[in-house]
């Protein structure tokens, strides 16, 4: 029994170091850029959508030219007037456009395509910098599209995730581009082609995404019964899954420096929750109220423009589903070693020890959502 009370203070110990150890950067520093593209004759039209902050930060643009709205680690970012920033691009209106430009390339088989003089800088009512770019092309060859926008090298963020919809020569879809993958040959992409990169994409978004995992611990942490994990992840997977198709289409939206701080809080409610009302039926409301905000958080790695087709559902369906697959596993992992831990502590002392593990890692996730409360607040930083 000793051997057994042992184990479970070590595991008790690990977890916290773990948690203790990773501090408030609970996101790899990530960014979405939307290209549509759509021919006429001879020429191309290319509107590109980048991020604001990621793009001044690169481009010293003058409403981030100083530690005022650049982006921290973690993601939040200082107000900067809208004014500024729409200021700041009609400054560097060539500048944006040349980089966008030189970042964006198409070509028809093995002949590039041409950028024209006239482009186009605006800031969207979204906060986002819009690019229009004209393309002259070959009138014959398949159709690539080759986009670099935010490479790793440049040094602002981590991973770039980049939407391409287009309407190209009779050819009408979206692929998803990485960098792992940064170009697509229109009239070559497969529907079925991109369900896996889009399954993998989700997956990595949920189990990178530290304050995610964290959520699902937490549940784990407050449930007994098989029963009870079941309807915790039912209830999580239903909310994210309505909001994470709503947003990623568009249909609703809302900030992230609000999204990001209440994603940290729901994690820190969670965890004291299970210390505080270990068996309240409220559980079920509140995991499904929270399972909504993640679900906002999910959307900002995908974005769909145009309207929604058989492809756009296959595209958000499959995110989904690689969101649920690392959902399954960290639940396949973690509950079972819960329930062993629980069922090992057969005498008093086991069970006293087990106890003041469970205790210790609770606070201390809730303590990690606390902290990144406080670092995602524009208000409280």
């Amino acid at each position: 029994m000793r051997l057994k009370a042992f184990v479970t203070t070590l595991v008790a110990a690990v977890v916290i170091v773990l948690l203790c150890g990773a501090p408030a950067q609970a996101h790899v520093r990530t960014t979405s850029v939307a290209i549509d593209l759509r021919s006429h004759g001879d020429g191309v039209s290319a509107v590109v959508d980048v991020e604001y902050d990621v793009l001044g930060k690169l481009l010293s643009l003058d409403g981030l030219s100083s530690n005022t709205g650049l982006p921290s680690p973690d993601g939040t970012v200082a107000d900067v007037p809208t004014d500024t920033r729409r200021k700041a691009l009609d400054a560097h209106a060539t500048e944006v456009a040349a980089y966008v430009g030189g970042r964006v390339r198409l070509s028809r088989g093995a002949i590039g395509c041409t950028p024209e003089d006239d482009h186009r800088v605006e800031l969207t009512d979204a906060g986002a910098v819009r690019v229009s770019l004209t393309y002259d092309c070959p009138a014959s060859g398949a159709f690539t599209v080759r986009s670099n926008i935010f490479r790793a090298s440049d040094g602002v963020v981590d991973d770039t995730t980049t939407k391409v919809a287009y309407d190209v020569d009779g050819h009408r879809g979206a692929a998803l581009l990485d960098l792992a993958h940064t170009s697509v040959t229109v009239g070559h992409t497969d529907l079925l082609s991109e369900i896996p990169r889009l399954v993998r994409l989700g997956s990595e978004h949920l189990l990178f995404g530290l304050d995610h995992v964290l959520f699902l611990l937490a549940l784990l942490l407050g449930a007994n019964r098989l029963r009870d994990v079941v309807q915790v992840a039912s209830a999580f997977t239903l909310a994210h899954s309505v909001t994470l198709v709503l947003a990623a289409i568009g249909w609703i939206s809302a900030p992230t420096w609000i999204v990001e701080p209440l994603i940290a809080l729901s994690i820190a409610f969670v965890a004291i929750d299970n210390l505080l009302s270990p068996r309240a039926a409220h559980r079920l409301p509140v995991v499904f109220g929270f399972g909504l905000l993640h679900g906002l958080g999910f959307a900002g790695a995908l974005s769909v423009d145009g309207q929604l087709s058989v492809s756009t559902l296959v595209d958000l369906v499959s995110f989904n589903l690689g969101i649920e697959l690392a959902q399954l596993t960290i639940i396949a992992v973690a509950f079972p070693a819960l329930l062993f831990l629980r069922r090992a502590a057969t005498t008093p002392a086991a069970a006293r020890t087990l106890t003041l593990g469970t205790v210790a890692a609770t606070l201390a996730v809730a303590g990690s959502g606390l902290v990144w409360f406080v670092e995602r607040s524009p208000l409280l930083t």
